[in-house]
């Protein structure tokens, strides 16, 4: 599971086919790397995807080391991520959460707005046929002023487009703050604070997840890794659709990933308690 970029150590967590748990050591981004997986800097591009942060350091929100989880803005005063970004042995009720669409944490630029609040779909954990991965994040009215919300999916897009095999070989881009990760060998996930973004080829659907692939070897492309959770997955050719958010994947971010659909009854029960819907 996509917790958080690898500079503590939590819990492990199982979810579909991956198991992940954090690492203690703080890993140092080395020179000319890329990131996401296999991705580079969107630079301005996707200004609507932020970082989810935690001073989980209790001293103070500084910069990208407090980087937690990805998410995107989808309304002026909501900003959608993952369940298990808020739901963790070191975050409660009343924990302060922070959000940043700075391109870069760790540049002099670096703004963040602090929540007024946060909830998640209670049916979390259910199982994980139905894991009900989704939490919100409520920002201050005009925080977000001059930003444009990305757009949810309509129901059941997806299945309709794998039905009419509008799939096959079809790419989505994964745009996050998270780690990158070594193709082979022992694991090493670098990490330098940018947003981020790649591409990975379609791999399955499911009832209420899509399966993307991301081996680099194999096809070329890319993935998503650790604190990448709660990001978004677009079609490639369409930055305004989020069509499923990042919940989990193999341990060393070399394999697939699962994300969350958001065009399920299942997702849109939840968000249509707070926002309009297509």
């Amino acid at each position: 599971m996509r917790l958080i970029r690898p500079v503590l150590s939590v819990a492990a967590f199982t979810v579909a086919t991956a198991s992940c748990s954090e690492h203690t050591a703080r890993l140092a981004a080395p020179a000319g790397a890329n990131f996401i997986v296999n991705g580079v800097p969107t630079g301005n591009s996707y200004p609507n995807v932020g970082a989810l942060l935690f001073d989980f350091n209790r001293d103070g929100v500084i910069n990208g080391d407090d980087e937690w989880c990805t998410g995107s803005l989808i309304a002026p005063t909501i900003f959608l991520t993952a369940a298990h970004c808020v739901v963790t042995p070191y975050t409660s009720s009343v924990t302060q959460f922070y959000v940043s669409f700075s391109p870069d944490l760790y540049a002099s630029s670096f703004r963040y707005i602090a929540a007024t609040g946060f909830t998640y779909d209670p049916q979390f954990g259910h199982d994980v046929a139905h894991y009900h991965d989704l939490a919100l994040i409520f920002l201050p009215a005009k925080a977000t002023k001059g930003m444009t919300p990305l757009r949810l999916p309509a129901a059941g897009i997806l299945d309709r487009l794998t039905a009419s095999g509008a799939f096959s070989k079809q790419l989505f881009v994964n745009v996050g703050y998270g780690t990158s990760a070594s193709r082979t060998g022992p694991r090493d996930f670098a990490y330098d604070g940018k947003r981020n973004t790649s591409k990975s080829e379609f791999m399955a659907l499911r009832p209420t997840w899509l399966g993307l692939l991301m081996n680099t070897s194999a096809t070329g492309e890319g993935g998503d890794c650790y604190g990448d959770s709660g990001g978004p997955k677009f079609i490639d050719g369409d930055a305004t659709t989020i069509y499923a958010t990042v919940t989990t994947g193999d341990f060393e971010c070399r394999a697939t990933t699962w994300d969350w659909r958001l065009d399920t009854p299942e997702a849109r029960g939840f968000l249509g308690q707070y926002l309009t819907l297509p």
